[in-house]
């Protein structure tokens, strides 16, 4: 019974933390230098689910950490900084397996869809002399309108995503 308590209270623990984190992927070319770079413009593609406002926090959150670096704001750039903004809904079925004889609402328990929608920002960063890619990120986490304290969080998942640029 008590090795039955302590595998539920660690898978539950495994879930509590998997649904809860934000996913930072990333890739640049080997021979990228940052300070070789000092100004930037930019393009957004926010999909229409995206509020404004978010639109907004995302944009100030990607030209602060840029600022914070030495990069200033110029028409006439060494980088194009490309982002894209989304809320997509996804489904994975949940399994449930008869050797573990798990009840739900009185009847054995069965597969079920779920449905959840999770957040994602992409950032693509192009040399405008080459106009060559230099740098892609992205970071994947719960959707843009359902986080808590939205000006904390964006700030956080932009500057945690282009830290991957700048340490690259």
């Amino acid at each position: 019974m008590n090795i039955r308590y302590i595998l539920f209270s660690l898978l539950g623990l495994l879930f509590w933390t998997s649904c809860s984190t934000t996913q930072f992927v990333s890739d640049s070319l080997g021979d990228v230098d940052p300070n070789l770079y000092h100004t930037y413009t930019m393009e957004d593609n926010c999909s229409d689910d995206i509020n404004p406002i978010m639109q907004i926090r995302i944009k100030n959150a990607i030209e602060s950490k840029l600022r914070n670096n030495d990069y200033s704001k110029n028409d006439n750039a060494d980088l194009l900084i490309k982002y894209f903004v989304k809320n997509l809904s996804k489904k994975y079925v949940e399994e449930c397996r008869e050797e573990y004889n798990r009840w739900e609402g009185g009847k054995l328990c069965q597969e079920r869809v779920v449905t959840y929608v999770e957040g994602s920002i992409v950032i693509d960063i192009i040399d405008t002399k080459t106009n060559s890619i230099i740098w892609h990120g992205a970071a994947y986490g719960p959707s843009w309108s359902s986080i808590s304290n939205p000006n904390q969080k964006v700030n956080e998942v932009v500057n945690t995503l282009l830290t991957k640029y700048f340490n690259s």
